[in-house]
């Protein structure tokens, strides 16, 4: 059997490429918040913007999945990856949201980035409501 050093080449370029990606990965799942106690404002912050945009309401299902959306996105951008949501969030959305089952927040969960990315409505209304959300967030402060 023949000496292979191209297999040696390979598996350095192999961990090389793993250890940025690690990196890369690092950087993308940061959340941009970490103070839960910030989830009532934002939303009644999301509230009012969709009072001001919208005839529908605030309480049906479509504008809580937009809600879960942008709050999965500011504090658990990975869970949107499917990884696990971070700790003590979904208590949080529960309680926001005057919703028992905490289960029914996981449900909510399970389409939302197939939502966002095959329906331009529920795309756009999240866009705009999250950058209207970080314009807020950046005015008092609360973000860089």
């Amino acid at each position: 059997m023949e000496l292979d050093f191209d297999k040696i080449k390979r598996i350095r370029k192999i961990r090389s490429v793993k250890s940025d990606l690690s990196k890369e990965e690092n950087i993308l799942i940061k959340p941009i918040l970490s103070d839960k106690k910030l989830i009532p404002l934002i939303y009644k912050t999301f509230t009012n913007i969709i009072c001001k945009k919208s005839d529908e309401g605030i309480s049906t299902v479509m504008q809580r999945k937009k809600f879960i959306f942008i709050i999965l996105y500011l504090y658990s951008p990975s869970s949107l990856a499917g990884d696990k949501m971070a700790s003590g969030l979904r208590n949080e959305l529960s309680k926001v949201l005057g919703i028992q089952a905490k289960s029914t927040i996981s449900n909510n969960c399970a389409n939302l980035v197939f939502l966002y990315q095959n329906y331009i409505d529920f795309r756009n209304d999240v866009e705009f409501i999250y950058n209207k959300i970080l314009s807020w967030l950046k005015i008092y402060g609360l973000i860089k």
